[in-house]
């Protein structure tokens, strides 16, 4: 639309200008086409001095350097015009440009980009390009690639996954926010591991990533950033058939988490111990998230004590029960009852847990001692995984709640042997699979960690959004109804960043591309390597012609124009 508006424009000055001729007084028919004509004449010059018309372009390649590219790279491909980016070093022959998008206006007969060196960075990457070949430089060589975990819960395991490249022989470690080790492995043929952790209290900490050599030297290390969310407070009740070290460690896990928790043990004779005794009814048990009771409490439930159960399950409550010794009759009932069929469980032998390793030691897995209890229905699903694959427990769906059985009996000593960290994963993973599920309001949906620098994308947020930095700073975020409702950042400092939408807040680490090199070179080159391929345009696309013949044809005409007018208007003065 925009290119027709001067024309008419044009066209409407032309109508007003040849209707104010046509009214003036006694003009004669030679001085009135005289002036129609010089009018359409300039009307026609001002029209192609604001749009000139194209002519045929040159098609040729655009040789573009960006960041550590070298000379000898540039020689060896034919150009017709060569710049360079301005993270490329200065290089002689290449024409310096503010960004690709620019080099392409400047050249608009190009028919193919060769992008030389490490890549071309975000802001070149959204241009609209031809056919275009890339020539990396050399993979760079460290760590390439970060995996951070998501929203945690206070105490829950994680995982951080990355990968090491061109470090055949190295070792990569994983450090809390003291900087002591917590888990150290090395990577597979692929360069990739996982290495495991547990978080602690709410809010953000930064972990460290560390590649080492063969002689303990880090060669690369990133930030990894953690974040760990206060959640609603689970209601537990732990109920025990005799006191124990397993109920003492499994107390203090609950409290460490921020549960609610009631605990009761028997010591005979009708005596309990713990807290004070409340009915297992249904008003009680739908108090509870969580019911964790061992193999002798269980047995030792009443009939109606084992309905008001059952009852509670299938309106949400998770049932546990725990193996501290062989399940007899009583005990094996109950759990058929809740549709779990199991058999054996007379005798014990340790396990190693899947992902529990000892940090000083790459391949000491941490064990416990488990019952061989098997659960033969076909509806249990997996609750904890060995290292070597197998089923540790299970649960079933029982209504809208959970039963499951765990036949570990010595958990507590991961904790007596300094591995607390091991002991709350595990109880943690048991509690998110069995508890009621959570009335938690979701966060909003971030990523863990993005570039300093460089556009961000946000989606799925509510309105009004804003950025906050660490200065307290807010910098307010419109959203793009063309888009979905997405909006868009660029902020440019490195550090913690808080996303307010809607008056929820999350965090959002900020990462210096420059102390991250090998993680920032690596996606650079895959994102240009991505853009490769296409056809190279054939025939040259037309450019815009010289502006300055029409220009100075239109200054002429219009000349002879205002002298034309000027004359008549003396002539009129002096008759």
């Amino acid at each position: 639309m925009m290119s027709w508006l001067p024309l008419l424009l044009i066209v409407l000055a032309v109508l007003l200008g040849s209707l104010r001729f046509a009214l003036a007084p006694r003009p004669s028919a030679p001085r009135l086409a005289a002036l129609l004509v010089l009018q359409l004449l300039a009307a026609v010059l001002l029209y192609f001095t604001l749009q000139p018309p194209a002519r045929p372009g040159h098609a040729g390649t655009l040789l573009v350097a960006s960041a550590g590219a070298d000379a000898a790279a540039l020689a060896s491909v034919p150009a017709e015009a060569v710049v360079r980016l301005p993270e490329a070093p200065a290089l002689r022959g290449a024409t310096p440009v503010p960004d690709l998008a620019t080099a392409l206006r400047q050249h608009p007969g190009t028919r193919d980009v060769v992008i030389v060196g490490q890549g071309l960075p975000a802001r070149d990457r959204d241009a609209a390009l031809p056919a275009v070949r890339f020539l990396p430089n050399a993979a760079p060589r460290g760590l390439v690639e970060l995996q951070a975990p998501p929203l945690l819960a206070p105490g829950a395991g994680f995982n951080v996954h990355a990968r090491a490249q061109g470090l055949p022989s190295a070792r990569v470690e994983l450090l809390d926010p003291a900087g002591h080790r917590v888990a150290i492995a090395a990577p597979d043929k692929a360069g990739r591991v996982t290495l495991g952790a547990s978080a602690r209290d709410v809010g953000d900490v930064l972990f460290a990533l560390r590649v080492l050599d063969e002689r303990g030297q880090v060669l690369d290390q990133l930030p990894v950033p953690v974040r760990v969310r206060a959640i609603t407070a689970p209601a537990l009740r732990l109920l025990a058939g005799a006191p124990g070290p397993e109920l003492k460690y499994l107390q203090r896990w609950a409290t460490d988490i921020g549960a609610n928790v009631q605990t009761s043990m028997l010591v005979g004779g009708g005596l309990q111990l713990g807290d004070a005794p409340t009915a297992l009814d249904a008003t009680t048990l739908a108090r509870l998230d969580l019911l964790v009771l061992d193999e002798r409490r269980l047995a030792a439930l009443s009939t109606a004590q084992r309905n008001a159960i059952s009852t509670a399950v299938r309106a949400g409550l998770g049932v546990l029960v725990r193996t501290s010794g062989a399940l007899d009759g009583n005990a094996r009932r109950a759990l058929r009852e809740w549709g779990m069929q199991v058999r054996g469980g007379d005798q014990t032998r340790p396990v190693a847990l899947q992902g529990a390793t000892d940090a000083g030691q790459e391949a000491a897995a941490l064990s416990v001692e488990r019952f061989n209890i098997d659960i033969s229905s076909p509806d249990v699903v997996t609750l904890l995984v060995a290292a070597d694959g197998s089923a540790i427990g299970g649960w079933r769906a029982l209504g809208l709640g959970r039963v499951g059985l765990l036949p570990i009996t010595d958990s507590y000593a991961l904790v007596l042997a300094g591995h607390a960290g091991a002991h709350a994963e595990l109880w943690n993973a048991v509690l998110s699979s069995l508890a009621r599920p959570s009335t938690n309001v979701p966060p909003p949906a971030l990523p863990a960690w993005a570039w300093s620098g460089e556009r961000i994308s946000l989606c799925g947020l509510k309105a009004p959004v804003s950025v906050i930095a660490e200065d307290e700073s807010r910098t307010a975020l419109l959203p793009d109804p063309a888009a979905g409702g997405c909006v868009a950042a660029w902020p440019q400092h490195a550090g913690w960043h808080r996303i307010d939408a809607a008056g929820q807040q999350e965090s959002l680490l900020l990462l210096d591309p420059a102390k991250a090199a090998a993680m920032h070179a690596q996606q650079m080159r895959e994102a240009t390597l991505a853009l490769s391929g296409g056809v190279a345009r054939t025939a040259p696309l037309p450019i815009p012609g010289p502006r300055w013949p029409w220009l100075l044809g239109f200054v002429i005409v219009a000349t002879a124009l205002w002298w034309f007018e000027r004359r008549r208007t003396v002539q009129s003065a002096s008759a």
